[in-house]
């Protein structure tokens, strides 16, 4: 179940938190924003948002990988600002 706070999660927050997370590796900010990211995409899936969803459910990947310490750097900051563009309006 997702937690209230990450259900009202805007997308500005998220990328925010998402942002951190990939630069400091900080476990707390990365499970946050993975738990923002799964409302998100939730939201688009209930919107018919389906390139927005797909977006974020990349980010998502990027996240945990980042948390196991094998993150993907640079391209993971270029794939969370696509999703960021491309789900503008959620």
């Amino acid at each position: 179940m997702v937690a209230p706070a990450a259900q009202a999660s805007s997308l500005a927050a998220f990328q925010a938190r998402a942002q951190r997370c990939l630069e400091a590796s900080h476990h707390q900010l990365c499970q946050q924003a993975l738990l923002e990211a799964e409302a998100l995409q939730r939201r688009a899936s209930a919107r018919s948002a389906y390139p927005c969803q797909t977006l974020l459910l990349g980010v998502q990947a990027d996240l945990i990988m980042q948390q196991l310490k094998a993150g993907r750097g640079a391209q993971a900051v270029v794939d969370l600002q696509a999703a960021t563009r491309g789900c503008s309006g959620l």
